[in-house]
């Protein structure tokens, strides 16, 4: 879905994943994920918490990563190593070729660096220390085919009169011509050239990571742990399509932590931790212009060029995050019980700036819309303001645990959990719009945070028997989770930032400037509500309920066989609604879509018009002087999941060890994504007021996933020579199989067909008799007076059919169906040693080994965010590429990584 970081644990959103560094929040609580990065090579140990998990564990709802860095030991230990990767190494993507490359582009990407930890003094104080830099150096292509004028189509328009000059300078500026022809458009009634335009962009990061750990055994009672985290990344910003708006950006933080560890008595512990966080980011929008324009917009062409022109549409941004964190936790073992209770304080101070759609964002449907200077169709929106929206908050979480042994063999556990955290302060600023507010229809009060949230968990294991070689677990336990400020950034009264839409059909649009970037600061009633955007309500965090309940069994000593059921319920998740748009098309009120022609006196006959829906009030709060859409992200999103799953492990034994899973699970939901990161799934619905219709499979449900993962640790020549162990033997592979089903996408008009003022969410009409998979544009059918009252499907045999505007949707979210994932990773590793301490390694990766073409939107083999936000044309039906991810996702191929690592 383009957001979040990590899988979807349990069938939650991948924005609902916390991590840890040693127990200390390493969370960014703008956009989520993790703040600091640690080399596996630093990791002593990574946990992932999911489903069912003591109260200890909170802040969010879905998974819960900790990594545990490294110490050092009474032995000076320490590793020099390299990880390489290089497009010589490397399979060529379908993308490239889709560019009209044979070869692939440029990537070099080398990871140096080492680690050395050992004793300041002997069983009293250790330390440990790793040092890497990651370079990478591309040449990047989009993942869809971006489109351009031919040099004969650039000189058609040369000539062409009816279009603004400045309009086709600017496109001429930065959009070179294609070299060959591989379509048309029309423009003025004539036929333009346009072919893929081939784009080799710069792209490169360059990090130092330093990690760092201090351990100090004061005494038999009490330890002491000191560990530092530091990440310095300057990379390119290459999330504008075209190089020429690509820019610097620089990102840095920080994570230190301290930690006490005492032994009151053999039966009592305690645990104290402080830790400190830093996070900091600049996304500069550069200094391009725009004639007639106060900002260089963010101009996208869609249909038939797929362009983007102007810099990253986000920026400009910055982000400050500070954390400071005090934790206590306390054990205590009493007869048949063992307790913990504890205490988790967080201090948050986090200054940002992000306007969204600061500079403008025009969004037109062709590159004839554009050159004519008509106000774009798709999208037309413009933030202004630039007001830093403060996240500062507190956040208070406590809880208590009890294991309660009943048998040795029967153990229950009971466990509560306490959350509190705050409204951020940006988001209370919301008070000072409250003169805006109309009593009985919407009030801009300042939001209330809750103080009643309780989060209960509950469990049982239980071993038939005394030979513990069979055990049953079930339980049921809450989660609450964030929700994060990039939502509430987006949402600042109209005394700081305002949105403004696009309305009508207008000429000049951009030679008129556009839609204007200043508003008042301190405005009267009337003018608050004509400028208000935006929405806060009062907090209500999303949760989680979850029931499971497993049976595990040991058998012949070296296998485990598990069969587990889950089932979790989301609750309150945000969705971002535009509060007081309706939408005038309905089942019984719309436009008809014929598969065949009617005669022109059924035309005639028809008694709706197009300019008659076009008409019709959409706005339900202008009467009360609310002009502008309002957009809310409301606590309004369901969610419910139920999985099962069997796993059979092979624990390492021989040299051999395996593990085999399968998971067969349904995840329904009615929203997944809150903010624009995919246009898979669309972040809105498509009816304001009908989130019920959005109910659907989700875009993070994967029917069928089965995974098959070995490692075999060669025995040839163990007992050999040392000249032959280490030239024949020592050798390690491991490989990993996996199949999952595919994600479904929503099939969309890519217009407003409902005439709700949105294009997001606009679905297409199904033919329940079409054929599966094949898509239909439309042509408007007019009765004898020239208006528009129906519409005709270019193929009666599809199955999607484009709703035009004021035709009536009815096909359903998340119903095509893109392609699965079935994938081999395979690794191999040699080791020569000398003596037991000193050893060298030399070894290489390959991921999608057998290059097997998988045009999947992430990735077959590593769980991170993909946004996938470049285009749709492959979900309209009648687009040449419709139900086409071949000509739009990257292929996926082989990559291979070689590293080296000698290590004492």
């Amino acid at each position: 879905v383009g957001s979040g970081t990590g899988p979807s644990v349990g069938g939650q959103r991948p924005t609902n994943n916390s991590f840890n560094i040693e127990g200390v929040d390493n969370n960014r609580r703008d956009v989520t994920g993790p703040n600091g990065y640690v080399s596996n090579e630093a990791t002593q140990e990574l946990s992932i918490l999911q489903n069912q998990y003591s109260p200890e564990f909170g802040h969010s709802s879905g998974g819960i990563f900790n990594i545990v860095i490294k110490s050092g030991t009474n032995a000076l230990h320490g590793s020099i190593y390299n990880y390489l990767q290089n497009r010589n190494l490397n399979a060529v993507d379908v993308t490239q070729s889709r560019q009209g490359l044979t070869t692939n582009p440029r990537f070099d990407q080398n990871r140096p660096g080492g680690t050395i930890g050992g004793p300041i003094l002997r069983n009293k104080l250790f330390y440990f220390g790793n040092m890497e830099y990651q370079s990478v150096g591309q040449a990047s292509v989009p993942s869809a085919g971006v489109f351009s004028p031919t040099a004969a189509g650039y000189a058609l328009l040369d000539g062409m009169s009816g279009i603004s000059k400045t309009n086709y300078d600017v496109l001429k500026q930065y959009l070179a011509p294609a070299p060959a022809t591989g379509g048309q458009t029309v423009v003025n009634g004539v036929n333009i050239p346009i072919g893929i335009l081939p784009i080799n962009a710069p792209n490169f990061q360059n990090a130092y990571n330093l990690v760092s750990s201090a351990d100090y055994n004061v005494s038999d009672k009490d330890q002491l742990r000191v560990r530092y985290v530091y990440n310095k990344t300057d990379t390119i910003d290459n999330t504008a399509t075209l190089p020429a708006f690509f820019a610097l950006q620089p990102t840095r933080s920080h994570l230190a932590t301290i930690a006490e560890y005492h032994t009151f008595a053999p039966n009592l512990t305690n645990e104290f931790r402080m830790a400190y966080s830093r996070f900091f980011q600049i996304v500069p929008a550069g200094d391009h212009s725009f004639p007639g324009l106060d900002a260089f917009p963010n101009i996208q062409i869609n249909q038939d060029l797929n362009v983007q022109l102007g810099p990253n549409p986000n920026a400009p941004q910055s982000s400050i995050i500070n954390t400071y964190q005090l934790v206590n936790n306390i054990s205590w073992n009493k007869g048949r019980h063992s307790l913990k209770f504890g205490y988790d304080g967080r201090k948050v101070i986090a200054p940002s700036v992000f306007v969204q759609r600061s500079r403008g964002d025009y969004q037109y449907k062709d590159l004839e819309q554009y050159l004519l200077d008509k106000a774009p169709s798709d999208v037309g929106q413009r933030s202004a303001g630039s007001f830093p929206f403060s996240g500062d908050l507190f956040s208070r979480y406590a809880f208590i645990n009890d294991e309660f042994r009943l048998r040795p063999n029967l153990t229950f556990n009971l466990g509560l959990r306490y959350e509190f955290v705050d409204v951020p302060y940006g988001s209370k600023l919301q008070r000072l719009n409250s003169a805006a507010s109309v009593p009985g229809l919407i009030s801009f009060n300042e939001p209330t945070a809750q103080k009643n949230n309780w989060a209960p968990r509950i469990g049982i294991a239980y071993s038939p028997g005394n030979k513990g070689k069979t055990s049953v677990r079930a339980g049921f336990g809450m989660a609450y989770d964030q929700v994060y400020q990039n939502l509430g950034i987006l949402s600042l009264p109209p005394q700081f930032a305002t949105t403004i839409d696009v309305t009508g059909n207008e000429t000049n649009f951009l030679r008129g400037g556009g839609l204007p970037g200043t508003f008042a600061t301190n405005p009267s009633p009337a003018e608050a509500r004509a400028s208000t955007s935006s929405y806060v309500p009062d907090q209500q965090r999303p949760y989680s309920l979850s029931w499971n309940v497993g049976i595990q069994r040991v058998f012949r000593n070296d296998y485990t066989a598990e069969v587990r059921y889950l089932g979790t319920k989301g609750v309150h998740l945000p969705v971002q609604i535009r509060l007081n748009r309706t939408t005038p098309v309905t089942p019984a009120q719309s436009l008809p879509t014929y598969l065949t022609a009617p005669p022109q006196a059924q035309l005639d006959g028809l008694p709706l018009t197009l300019e008659t829906l076009q008409g019709l009030p959409t706005n339900s709060y202008a009467s009360a002087g609310f002009a502008n859409s309002i957009v809310g992200f409301m606590p309004w999103g369901n969610s419910i999941y139920h999985g099962m799953a069997a796993q059979l492990t092979r624990r390492f034994a021989n040299g051999i060890y395996f593990i085999a899973a399968y998971t067969w699970s349904h995840n329904i939901d009615d929203s997944t994504a809150a903010v624009f990161s995919t246009y898979l799934t669309p972040r809105r619905p498509a009816d304001f007021g009908n989130l019920r219709s959005e109910r659907s499979s989700s875009a993070l449900d994967r029917r069928q996933r089965f995974t098959f993962t070995t490692s075999y640790d060669v025995p040839w020549f163990k007992k050999s020579s040392w000249l032959a162990r280490n030239l024949l033997g020592n050798w390690l592979t491991n490989g990993t199989y996996t199949y999952e089903s595919p994600e479904y996408a929503t099939v969309q008009s890519g217009v407003d067909s409902n005439l709700n003022g949105d294009t997001a969410g606009d679905r297409a009409i199904v033919n329940p008799s079409g054929t599966d998979g094949t898509g239909s544009d439309v042509t408007a059918l007019r009765n004898s007076r020239g208006a528009t009252v129906a519409y005709l499907a270019t193929n009666p045999n599809a199955r999607y059919i484009k709703a035009g505007a004021g035709a009536y949707a009815n096909g359903g979210r998340n119903t095509l169906p893109l392609r699965p994932i079935n994938n081999v990773d395979f690794s191999i590793q040699k080791r020569f040693s000398y003596g037991e301490r000193v050893r060298f390694d030399l070894g290489g990766q390959l991921y999608n080994a057998f290059n097997h073409a998988q045009f999947v939107p992430g990735f077959p083999n590593v769980v991170t965010l993909r946004a996938r936000t470049d285009t749709r044309n492959e979900l309209i039906p009648g687009n040449p590429i419709f139900n086409q991810p071949e000509a739009v996702f990257s292929s996926n191929p082989r990559v291979v990584q070689i590293f080296a690592r000698f290590s004492f």
